[in-house]
């Protein structure tokens, strides 16, 4: 099946304003991800030794927290500190 961004575009107009910022963020996600992979930052992550230490305090309370997601500008706002 053959999606144009046309198609896209159609998609978008059908949201309700309450899941426009969770397409934006997953399409973000997606622009960012093509980004990385056409200048090997996965391939190099890849190639990385596995990180064994242990979690710290944000960590765990982000594991245990009850939310499963959080949103880009969320995440951003965290490592800009």
């Amino acid at each position: 099946m053959s999606v144009t961004k046309g198609d896209l575009y159609k998609m978008i107009d059908k949201l309700s304003d309450a899941d426009t910022t969770s397409a934006f963020d997953y399409l973000q996600y997606l622009v960012t991800r093509s980004i990385q992979t056409e200048n090997g930052t996965w391939a190099q992550l890849a190639k990385l030794p596995p990180d064994n230490e242990p979690f710290n305090e944000e960590e765990r309370r982000q594991l245990a927290a009850q939310d499963d997601y959080i949103s880009i500008k969320q995440a951003e706002d965290m490592y800009e500190t």
